[in-house]
Parts: structure tokens; sequence; C-alpha cells
């Protein structure tokens, strides 16, 4: 019996096709920083919740975060999971570099996954051929408009790690596409998901008094980054033209002001609450206090990749009505086209919040579920089982 218990205490080998493959140790090589948010102090992000389900599935999981702000150097666990947190300047880059080769030859991994910035992508595909270990590119954003991009000659050697990688994923179709048109090798979709269990319908009036917000005022909401890039600007115009014609008519936003571009928005407006940066736990408090939730996306660089950012997901799977723009492919989850607004245009996302306003309910969850990250990491798992045949 003590014998039984032991052995199933080790990873499992997982068995397709009468095929046996054994769960493996992986490195993930990523930014400490993503969203502007601390992946590992506030427990957030693809990076966490991807690899977490991963770890579920049976693969003992390692992070290597670079941590370009605070500058901490140390080891800690997160859900069983070690993470080795290393800073990081431009000065001391072969510090870098060092730290990570000694975590690379301190243990013998299966696979390196690196995530988050090209930069990554590059430094982690060379290690890999020094090291001979299989390599997986995450591509999660167009990361052309990254300060990576602004080094002499990168661009040739992201473009080497795209092409030769052993596996590319990427958070969105057209990013994937884009990855296809120089690669012979297997590329896939992996998108950004959702936790279900966290996220998730909840009494509206309950909600509203967690956040101490007013119970008797329609209050229609934008969560996520604040930025220009990201429509912010425009939602706060198309919300001062509504107020003077909707009666008790609220914004409220929600999360950290870019910094990339010196952002600044002016929140003394009547009705506009702003809340700052919230846990996981009150974003889900936040949706669930909001009447209509609204992603605003103009068409830029950063948008035109969009597929499944957190936001969308998070709004569908608490089941709120939800105006969004036609960047990026992320209307394609909207089944009712009048939810649509053309990007960049104010009178036409002022029409669709009208029409938004007025509907009693919607039913987004089921597709949300389709995007739990279960699901998601389920085809990770598949794929990177692949490599090892």
């Amino acid at each position: 019996m003590d014998f039984l218990l032991l052995f199933n205490s080790f990873p499992q080998p997982l068995k397709i096709s009468g095929v046996c493959f054994l769960n493996m140790k992986i490195l993930v090589f990523t930014s400490r920083y993503t969203a502007t948010r601390d992946i590992i102090n506030e427990d957030f992000g693809r990076q966490v919740r991807l690899f977490e389900r991963l770890r579920d599935l049976g693969h003992e999981i390692d992070f290597f975060c670079v941590d370009y702000k605070k500058m901490e150097n140390k080891n800690l666990y997160l859900h069983k999971m070690r993470i080795f947190i290393r800073p990081f300047k431009h000065l001391k880059f072969f510090n870098l570099l060092s730290d990570l080769r000694k975590v690379i030859k301190n243990d013998n991994y299966d696979l390196l996954i690196a995530t988050s910035d090209p930069l990554w992508g590059v430094i982690g595909y060379f290690m890999s051929k020094k090291y001979k270990i299989p390599f997986v590119y995450d591509i999660q954003d167009n990361y052309l408009v990254y300060k990576s991009y602004k080094l002499p000659f990168f661009g040739l050697f992201e473009r080497h790690v795209v092409k030769n990688s052993d596996l590319v994923m990427c958070a969105g179709n057209i990013l994937t596409q884009n990855a296809m048109k120089i690669r012979k090798k297997k590329t896939i979709t992996i998108p950004n998901g959702v936790d279900t269990k966290l996220f998730r319908p909840l009494d509206k009036i309950s909600s509203r008094k967690k956040l101490k917000l007013p119970s008797d005022k329609k209050i229609i909401s934008y969560i996520g980054s604040l930025q220009k890039i990201q429509g912010v600007d425009i939602l706060i115009k198309a919300y001062e033209d509504l107020r003077d014609e909707i009666k008790n008519l609220n914004l409220l936003l929600v999360g950290n002001i870019g910094t990339a571009s010196k952002e600044s928005f002016d929140f003394d407006k009547k009705g506009l609450i702003y809340l700052g940066s919230l846990s996981q736990k009150n974003v889900s408090f936040a949706i669930n206090a909001s009447d209509l939730m609204v992603i605003p996306y103009p068409k830029n660089k950063f948008t035109e990749v969009m597929f499944s950012p957190y936001k969308i997901m998070e709004f569908m799977a608490c089941d709120k009505p939800l105006v969004i723009t036609d960047a990026g492919e992320m209307y394609r989850h909207i089944d009712d086209k009048k939810m649509i607004a053309k990007a960049g245009n104010i009178e036409d996302l002022k029409e669709k919040i009208r029409y938004a306003l007025k509907l009693k309910k919607v039913n987004s969850r089921k597709t949300a579920m389709k995007f739990d990250w279960k699901n998601i990491a389920s085809r990770l798992d598949k794929a990177i089982r692949e490599l090892k045949q």
C-alpha cells in the first residue's frame, strides 16, 4: 500500500494511441511584469494561469522571471511552481545570461518556453541550442511595437527565432497566420483564457456594496490598462455626451494608467469613478457591479492582432452585456452585431451603448467557458507532447 502511494505521487506517463509519453520538466522564461501588472505578487496573467493548469496535467514547471523594476533576486514558490526572480539592467546584461545559464545547468529541463517579450525569445532560443533543449516561442502580442525592436538588427534575430523554433504558439489567429508565412514547423493558436470559477455571475447590488459603488446608478465600465492606444479617451468623451441624455449614468474605470507614453487622463468629471488597480477577486465584483462593459479599442498596431485579451472573456464569463469595437478579432466572439461599434467612431460607440443599456439579459458565459484556462492548457499540453514523438 505504501509503495502504491509513493508510486502515484510521481509524474505519470500519458498514453496516446498506445504510445507512452512521460511528463516534462519545463522552464518558462518571462518578464515579471506584463500588462502593467506583477504576475508573481499579484498572481496574475497568461503566464501564471496557463502554466499553473499545465502543471495540473502532470508537468513540472519552473519560472525564470526577469525583474527590471524592483530588481529583486530571490527564489520562491507559487502554486507549487518554482520561481527564480532575477534583476535586469541593460548595463548588466551578461549577469542575466549568467543567471539563466546557472538555472538551466542545475536542472535537466525537457523544454524551454520563452514568453512576454521578444528579447526573451531570442535569448531563450540560443540558450536552448547551447543546451540542446527543445524550444517553444510564445508570441502574445504584436512584438514589432516592443522596445526590443529598437535594438540594432534585432528584427533579423527574432525572425530567425520565429522561423526555427520547435513550436511557436500565438495568442491570436492573426499572429499565427503571420508566423506561418515564414515557418514550416508547427504553429498553433493558444489564446488567453479565463478562470470561470472566479469570473462568474454574481448579484449586482451585493457586488456594488463590496466596492462601495452607488446602488441607484446605471454604471458602464472599462477594466484594463488605461491608455489612449486602447481608446480610453474615446470612451470618456462618449460617456460625457451620454451623461447629458441618460439619467444617473456613471462611468467606472479600473486599472493602472499606462506609463509607456506618459499617459494622463482627467478623472475629475461628474459621475466618473476611478478605482485604480484591483485584485482579480475585486475585478470580478467590479464587472458584476456594472450594467454594461465597454472595450473601446481603436485600430492600431497594438489592437489589430487582438483575439482574446483577458478582459473580454472575463466580461463574458460574468454574463454582462458588452459593447466592443471591430478592432482586431475580438468582435468575432460577439453574436449580437448591434453591440459591435466602428473603431474610433465616437458616435457609433454611443449608439451601441444606448442599445446595450436597454438589454435585460445576455448569455455569453457559454462562449467564455470554451476559453477556460483548463481547456487552453489541454491544447498546449497536446502540442508539446507531440514534440517528443
